[in-house]
C-alpha cells in the first residue's frame, strides 16, 4: 500500500511502480524486502539507525499478531526482535523468550488459546511502549 499511496502522491520512479504492482498477498518477503530496498534507495532515504528498525519491526510485528494476520508461533519468534543491541524494548526480551520457551517445549510449538491472549497482551505492551507514529 505504500507504493500506492506514493504513486498517488505523484513518486512514480520505477522501484515505486515495480513494488505498487505488485501483490502483498502473494510477494514472499525475500522479494518485498528487495523491492522495498530499492524504493528506498530511490527515494534516496537513510537507513534508520538501529533501535529505529527494531520499533519498526516490533510495532508491525505486533500488528500483525493483534489483527491475526500472522499465525502466533510466528510473532512469538519474530519478537526476538527486542533483544537486538540498543533495542528500546530490550528489558522485554525475558518474556519473548518465556513465550518461545513454552510454545517449543511446552506445546510443541503449535499455539494454543491460552499462549494466544499471553501473546496478545505482550504485543498490546510492546505498541503501548512505542510513541505513537515514531516508534523510536
Amino acid at each position: 500500500m505504500l507504493a500506492c499511496d506514493l504513486l498517488v502522491a505523484g513518486v512514480n520512479g520505477d522501484a515505486v511502480v515495480a513494488l505498487a504492482a505488485e501483490s502483498a498477498r502473494t510477494l514472499p518477503a525475500h522479494d518485498a524486502n528487495r523491492r522495498l530496498a530499492a524504493v528506498t534507495d530511490e527515494l534516496g532515504l537513510p537507513e534508520p539507525d538501529l533501535p529505529t528498525a527494531v520499533a519498526l519491526i516490533a510495532a508491525d510485528t505486533c500488528e500483525r499478531i493483534l489483527d491475526r494476520s500472522i499465525p502466533a508461533e510466528v510473532g512469538t519468534h519474530r519478537l526476538y526482535v527486542v533483544g537486538h543491541e540498543g533495542s528500546p524494548l530490550d528489558d522485554l526480551l525475558p518474556a519473548v523468550t518465556a513465550l518461545a520457551a513454552h510454545l517449543e517445549d511446552g506445546l510443541g510449538g503449535r499455539a494454543d488459546d491460552d499462549l494466544r491472549t499471553r501473546l496478545a497482551a505482550l504485543a498490546r505492551t510492546i505498541l503501548s511502549r512505542l510513541p505513537a507514529g515514531n516508534p523510536a
